[in-house]
């Protein structure tokens, strides 16, 4: 399978907008509605190479836990955080990841989708 971006958002408009918008770049993307989701996505795929989740969700945790338990089990993951209600405090997010506040524009997500994924 080839590389992927997943896209974590539970507004479908969003998440549809969101996987349109990453698939410009030529990179193939998966997408959920839950961070529980993706949980199970990313335990048995190997071939996601960047998260993108937003991090106001329901389910049994929010984009901010799904993203410190992916820091935690694949260290290596980057992930973008983005939300259009909260922000992160400088330090809270590993150098690999970022926080992108909505609403973003189509350069601002697409910089922020290059400039992380593996050469």
């Amino acid at each position: 399978m080839p590389p992927s971006v997943l896209v974590v958002e539970d507004d479908e408009t969003l998440r549809s907008l969101t996987a349109d918008a990453i698939s410009l770049l030529d990179i193939m993307v998966v997408d959920c509605a839950t961070a529980d989701d993706a949980l199970s996505m990313l335990e048995g795929a190997t071939s996601i190479v960047l998260v993108m989740t937003d991090i106001c969700m329901p389910g049994s945790m929010d984009g901010l836990q799904l993203a410190q338990l992916i820091w935690t089990r694949w260290p290596l993951l980057p992930v973008i955080l983005t939300s259009g209600n909260r922000t992160l405090a400088d330090g809270v997010m590993p150098a690999h990841s970022f926080f992108l506040r909505k609403p973003w524009s189509l350069d601002a997500l697409h910089q922020a989708v290059s400039s992380r994924l593996p050469v």
